[in-house]
Formats: C-alpha cells, structure tokens, sequence
C-alpha cells in the first residue's frame, strides 16, 4: 500500500472585512502579506494530482494546516483542490484550522472534511475527530491509521496544539479495542517532543511520548507543523519511527513523504520540488517484524 503523507498547504484568501478581521486573523492577515508570502509558492501543489496518480498512491493523509486563518473560502480553496486528487483521503485539523475561537467553537473545519467512515462494523468505530478527538481507520489488512485532533484556538501570538486527558483517554480506549497483532500510524498534527518555542508546542507532549513507549505497536508517528522534514527511526529508544512531511508550498523546500507499506517492511521516499518537478531526495527502509 502506498500512502502519501502532506501537510501544511496553507491555502490563504486574504479579507478585507473589518468583522473578519476583528480576531486573531488580523495578525495572520499582517503576517501573511508581511513575512509568510515571500516563501511561498503553491505552484508545485499543481502538480501534485498528476504525480500521485502515476505513483500509484492508495490512500493521502492530510496533517491540516489546510488554512491559513480558517476563512471558509481558504477551506473551499483546499477542498477544491483535494477533490482533484482521486486517491481517498485522511484529514485532520491543524492550529491555523482552528485559527479564531468562532472557527474553533462552530467546528468549521468539519463543515468542509469530514472523513469516510464505514458502517460502525468494529467498536473502535464509534470515534470521531469531531466528538473525540480520535478516529481510527482501517488502511490495509493488519494496518490501522489513528487520526488525532489536537488543535485548539490560542492566544494572539501561540500557536500550541493539546493532548488533553480527554483525548489521551479516548486514544488509549481505542488502542484497547484494535486487534492486538494490528499495526498503526499515528497521525497528528503536533509533533509530541518539546524542543520547539513555547509558543509553538504541543500542551501535554510529554504525555503523549509516554504513551507511545507504553504502545510499540504504534509503528509510526506523522506530524506536520514545524514546516521541517524529517525521517528518523526512534525504535532504539523505545519511540517510532518519526516522520514531518515538512511543507509543498514552502518556497526554499518544498517536501512531502511517500509510504510504502509491505507485510515485514516500509520504506519510506522523501520528494521535494527541484527547479520544476517533485523527485525522490532521501530513501530509509525499515523491517517492520512482528516483535522487535
């Protein structure tokens, strides 16, 4: 199964409404045409589509940041262009889909993505992001995808995630209720470690890392956020194998990983946009042996 790992594709429709303004987008707004627009380039999104159709992609995880200050029209934007991608999908929210406590109160990212669900056939169904903050998908035979919504709207100048004790329940429920022999990945939008700003980390973190090493059957840990890409295998200290798919519309690196998920094995292909095309730069296979 191959699945392709995006995030952070800040779609952005700048508003000159004066209501619209009066929050926390205003200092978006500012930051947007003052710093962020120069370093981006949503160019090479285009060509996207075409890429993962010819890759043989079986399933995208979107890990939010779809928005850049939770317009409604930011939102039509990035849906118009995922439904232009024919592969199903996965979406979470990110901290600037949640960007102003009215978008974070009315659940406005819902309104645009709401993931395919079955008919509730397995108990660890019944979750939801919307309810939750956990929802589990099934993705291949003996592979599950957890789903985690921790992005809340924040003060002026944060933009921190949590891993409240609500959702930490709720996960660990759910990790009760798969097939003991089944293998996940974990999707989020936060990176769990604290070694960023304070301004920028996940509340509760600390939590969060605890949990995984008490779960090795969480093979991989996706995360966007930083706009870094990252691939580092963290099994040797009892962690799994960390992947930020970095940014597609960030002009200097411009990245997304790419999934490839065998019965003992995974490998693992970085892309990024050189001149005017996605290529392969980095390559890591891992063993992903029943009991290591």
């Amino acid at each position: 199964m191959k699945i392709a790992q995006i995030s952070d594709v800040h779609f952005t429709k700048t508003s000159l409404n004066p209501f619209s303004l009066c929050t926390k987008r205003l200092a978006g707004t500012l930051n947007w045409i003052l710093f962020r627009k120069k370093k981006s380039d949503h160019g090479p999104l285009a060509h996207l589509p075409a890429l993962f159709t010819s890759l043989g992609v079986d399933l995208i995880l979107v890990g939010g940041d779809l928005s850049s200050t939770s317009l409604s029209s930011e939102f039509k934007m990035a849906k118009q262009f995922f439904n232009g991608i024919a592969s199903p999908k996965i979406f979470i929210p990110g901290n600037h889909d949640q960007y102003t406590s009215g978008a974070y109160r009315e659940k406005r990212f819902y309104s645009f993505f709401k993931n395919p669900r079955p008919a509730i056939d397995h108990r660890a169904e019944f979750f939801t992001l919307k309810d939750h903050g956990v929802e589990a998908h099934k993705i291949a035979p003996g592979w599950w995808c957890i789903a985690l919504d921790t992005a809340r709207a924040t003060k002026l100048t944060s933009s921190n995630g949590v891993f409240s004790e609500n959702i930490e329940e709720h996960l660990e429920e759910v990790l009760s209720l798969l097939p003991k022999n089944d293998q996940i990945v974990l999707l989020n939008h936060f990176p769990f470690f604290q070694n960023d700003q304070p301004k920028h980390r996940l509340h509760g973190g600390e939590r969060l890392e605890k949990l995984l090493t008490r779960h090795p059957r969480i093979r991989f840990y996706l995360h966007g956020h930083t706009h870094r890409h990252t691939i580092a295998d963290l099994r040797a200290s009892g962690l799994p194998i960390i992947l930020d798919s970095g940014c597609p519309m960030q002009k200097s690196q411009a990245t997304w990983n790419l999934l490839d998920l065998g019965d003992e094995t995974c490998s693992v292909h970085g892309y990024r946009w050189e001149t005017d095309s996605w290529n392969c730069f980095t390559e890591h296979s891992f063993a992903m042996r029943p009991h290591e």
